[in-house]
Order: structure tokens, then sequence, then C-alpha cells
């Protein structure tokens, strides 16, 4: 069924976008020079054209272009165009008046797409000039362009530039990457419940199947949310932090623990899986995962990452939807990878179905009352998460059997195991009251007194207030955009920004949070103004300017923002 479905969609990829072009065959660009002068030579790839308000052949820093013979534009859709090769004569006149003005430079500056939708970054070429016997010496200065971008700006200018393979493989393994971030780690409780929950029928190939569905369905939702939120300018991420939204999935996450429990159970009524499925039973719940592992995607790993803003910022830049989705469902589809070998592992894994099935059940069960403390914890803070997931674990480790008697060594291994769980849930309980942040560190904050140092931030809430500040500034200014509902944000607070060293190096910035968390209009304004999606991303201003190549999106080491800011 699937291969029937997956074969026919990579022929179509394959036909469809093999003749991307990159920057060389989109624009291969010539010179000659001889005792006459400079010609330039412009020789466009198939259905590749040049804007014309953004051509320019510059000596030094001043255009010349009203001094040459242009090119006849096009007109196309309200823009003109130059949409055939064409040259450009530069006389030796011009050239040496301007070499004996001490300028020496030749710089050309373009900016083109193609047809079918892909627009490329502008595009720069410098040249030094220099007066030989016979003409103008001509010699090409070679500019690195990724070494004045940011990181996500790094990626989409290579996602132009490269070949549509090489970035199927280039978001491929930037989705690997991806699922090792926190973002991704509250599906695998989720995946692994839906899979234990048809113990009755697991085998390798369903386990490996059911996984497919939910990792196919996650990466729709991650192409299908990123070209929405490029459309828009926001995030959808942060759209479905609502709190009535959190709620609805909260509950669907309890009803979900509850029926693990055997309270009832779920299904999705014979009309449906009948019309879904025409082979019966056997494949039915396929479309339950698919639903599931939908907004999963949506709701539970709202986190940005470079490779996912490098996407979207491409997306929002060229406008070509179906190429930056493509990429955006080959990022879920990495990003799914681990989910896909728990799938296809837990049928070998696990034993026969039995009465131990019960007790894996209803642990799952127990996993999703802490997914829905998870989410609603969005909205009560940390204090309710805390003591929310400690009474949980509690009421776990005694069903487990923490307080009973056990006559045997697995009984006794199963005993240890639940008094673990009991006393980490105690912990949990205690650093819920004394204001935790870590649940790795449950008790980090017992008997610390608070004049202990931290990064202090400055808050503001309004584009205007950040601009006054990084223009008034003396330091140079980190602005650190926030949510509450951000994992990663989070991780940085409780790690990087806890780190001695950083919080001594950042004594000399001007630090400021801007708090999304809500995703009102002004939210909105600030985020699209630096053109971001969602938090978290660090950005870095100097002299009233932002130094673009520092700045960060998702989480880093304290040693990595330490290089990353040592020469600011």
């Amino acid at each position: 069924m699937f291969k029937r479905i997956l074969l026919p969609f990579f022929i179509f990829l394959a036909f469809s976008f093999g003749t991307v072009l990159n920057l060389d065959e989109a624009f291969d660009i010539k010179t000659k020079t001889d005792s006459h002068g400079i010609e330039i030579s412009y020789n466009l790839g198939e259905n590749i054209y040049i804007y014309k308000d953004t051509f320019f052949v510059k000596l030094g820093k001043e255009s010349i272009n009203h001094l040459l013979n242009m090119p006849r534009p096009t007109n196309s859709n309200g823009y003109e165009i130059f949409m055939q090769n064409f040259k450009i004569f530069i006389p030796i006149n011009l050239l040496k008046e301007r070499i004996s003005q001490g300028i020496n430079e030749l710089n050309l500056e373009y900016q083109g797409c193609a047809k079918n939708g892909i627009c490329y970054r502008p595009q720069f070429k410098k040249f030094h000039l220099t007066m030989g016997l016979n003409g103008v010496n001509l010699k090409e200065i070679k500019i690195k362009k990724t070494d004045e971008l940011s990181e996500e700006q790094s990626i989409a200018y290579e996602l132009v530039n490269s070949g549509f393979f090489i970035s199927l493989a280039t978001f491929f393994g930037f989705g690997v990457l991806l699922s090792l971030t926190p973002c991704v780690f509250p599906m695998i409780p989720i995946l692994s419940s839906i899979i234990v929950s048809k113990g009755n029928t697991l085998n390798t190939k369903r386990g490996f199947l059911l996984s497919l569905v939910y990792v196919l369905a996650m990466s729709l939702a991650y192409a299908g949310a990123g070209i929405l939120a490029s459309l828009l300018g926001f995030g959808i991420g942060g759209v479905l932090q609502n709190p009535y939204i959190l709620a609805v999935f909260s509950a669907v996450f309890i009803a979900l623990a509850f029926s693990m429990f055997g309270f009832y159970e779920i299904k999705i009524p014979s009309r449906f899986t009948n019309a879904i499925n025409k082979k019966g039973t056997k494949n039915s719940g396929y479309f339950g995962v698919f639903v599931m592992g939908f907004l999963s995607a949506l709701i539970v790993s709202p986190c940005v990452a470079a490779p996912l803003a490098g996407a979207l910022l491409y997306i929002s830049q060229s406008g070509n939807l179906v190429y930056g989705g493509i990429m955006l469902f080959v990022m879920g589809l990495g990003m799914g990878l681990p989910l896909l070998v728990i799938g296809a592992s837990s049928g070998r894994l696990l034993p026969r179905p039995g009465a131990w099935m019960d007790g894996v059940k209803n642990s799952f069960g127990f996993l999703m009352l802490l997914m829905a403390l998870w989410l609603s914890s969005r909205i009560f803070g940390a204090m309710f998460e805390f003591i929310g997931y400690g009474v949980v674990g509690v009421v776990w480790a005694v069903f487990l059997g923490a307080f009973e008697s056990a006559n045997n060594g697995i009984l006794r291994l199963k005993k240890s195991f639940a008094i673990l769980i009991f006393i980490y849930s105690v912990m949990l309980i205690v650093g819920g009251f004394i204001g935790s942040k870590d649940p790795l560190s449950p008790l980090e904050n017992f008997g610390v007194k608070t004049q202990n140092e931290s990064v202090k931030f400055q808050k503001i809430t309004t584009l205007n207030e950040l601009n006054e500040i990084i223009k008034g500034s003396q330091k140079p200014v980190l602005v650190d955009f926030w949510a509450s509902w951000c994992a990663s944000c989070l991780e940085l607070d409780n790690k990087t920004f806890k780190d001695e060293r950083v919080i001594s190096e950042l004594k000399n910035f001007t630090l400021i949070k801007i708090d999304v968390t809500k995703g009102n209009d002004e939210d909105r304004k600030i985020l699209s103004e630096f053109s971001l999606i969602d938090p978290p991303a660090l950005l870095f201003f100097k002299n009233g300017s932002e130094v673009a190549s520092k700045r960060i999106i998702g989480y880093i080491s304290a040693d990595d923002f330490l290089k990353k800011i040592d020469d600011i």
C-alpha cells in the first residue's frame, strides 16, 4: 500500500525539480578586456530572468548604469525584467577617468528568478581594476557570502544555490539533528503508547507501518505549517499555544490515559475505518495514528531551530511554496527517523502478548498523564508542572508495587524501580515548592540563598522600545526572543545562562528579553521585523546595527555560545 503511494510521489519530485539550476548555471557571467574597454556577458539559464531595478554596474560605490547602453527590458506582471542574454560594454576612457581618481573596483549587482517560482538571493561580484599596456586589467575578488549571514540565512542561501537532491539530503540530515532536541522527545511516549496499545496484533511490520504513518503525518504537518507560517509572517507553533487549545489537547491526553487504564476503549467508528481501508480490521487504526502524528507535530513540538528557520526564510523570501515545503517534509522525515526505529524494533523486542502487557499499557497511561501536565504547564507555570509530575509519579510508584512485598528477583527489581520513581517524584514535589526550573535538577534551589548571581534581562514589549535601546546603547545589545511554551528557551535559561562564564561575559552587553508567549499583534510585529517565525532566537546588535553572522536560532550550549560572542 505504502509503496504505491510513495513511489509515484518521489518520481513526481524527481521530474518536477530535477532541473533546478544552481547559481553558476542560472547566471553565467563572463568578462573580456581589450584596449577599448571591458565587455561583460550575462548568459542566463533556461527560464531565468533578472529584475531591472536590482541590476547595477558600479565603479566603486557609484552606479554607472546611466552611462552605459543598457539592454531593453521586458514587462512581466508589472515588473521590468531582462529575459534574454545580453552584454554590457564599459569604455576605456570611463575606466581611465575613475582609476585616475583612485577608484579601482568594479562591482556587479543583480537578482533574478526562474519562471517556476524559485528566486535567488541578491548576487554580488567584485573586481579589482588596474591599467596595463594593452588596456585595463581585471581580477575577480572572491566574496564569501555566508561570512556576513546568520546561520538560518546561510541555510536559505545554500538552499537556493544547491541542487534539488543535494538539498533533500541536507535537510534530511538537518531533521536527524533536530530529532536530538528536546522538542522531539515528547513524541516518543506518544508513539510508543500507540504501538503498545496495538499489542494483540503487534509485529515488526505492523510496528514499522504504524510509526511510518505517524512520521509521514508529522512531516506533512511541518511542511504545511511552515508554508502557512511563511505566508502569514508568524509561527503556527505560537498560535497553537493558545490556552484554550492547550487545554483541549491536555484533555485529549487525559482521555488517552484513561483508555490505557482500561476504563474504555477508543475506536474509530466502523463506517470510517471501512471507508479508509477496504481490507478490513487488519489495518484499521492507521487514520487515528495519522491524526495523532499530525497534531503532535503542531502542538507538542513548536520549537524553531536554524534548519527549520532557514527553510521558512527561504519560502518567505522566494515565494516558492512547493520547493520549500518539500524540504520541510523531508526534514520531518529525518526528525522521525528515531521514531521509525522504535516502531520497527517494537515487534521484535516485545514478547508475545500476555498479562504483562496490561502493566505496560497502564504505565503508558501514566506517561499520557505526564504529557497532559507538560502541556498544561504552559498555562499554569513551573510550580504546577513539578508538583503535577510528582503526584502522578507517586501514584505510578504505588501502582508498580513500591510498598508491596517482593518474593522473587523479578518482583524485587520491579519494586526497586518503583521506589526510585517514588523518591524522584517526592523530589519533584519539593522542587515545585522551592521554585526549581529544571526537572532534571529538582532540588537545585534547596538550601541556596537568592543572592546568587544570574543573568539579568530587561523586559520590553514594543518595537519602538527595542529600537531606542539598540540606538542608544553604548555596549553591544543581546536580544533574547523567548516564550514560556518554548522548551529550548527554558533550556537556554536553565543551562546556558546559568553558566558562570556566560554570566561574567554578558556583563559587557545590554540584555533585552522579549516575551512573545501571547503571540499578539505587537509580538508578531517584532518577530516579522527581524524575519523570525518563532523563538528561541538570540540577536546581537553593535553600533545600532545587527551583527547578522552572530544570530543564534535554537538552543546553544555555554561553550558554543562563548565562542560565538568572543569577537563581538
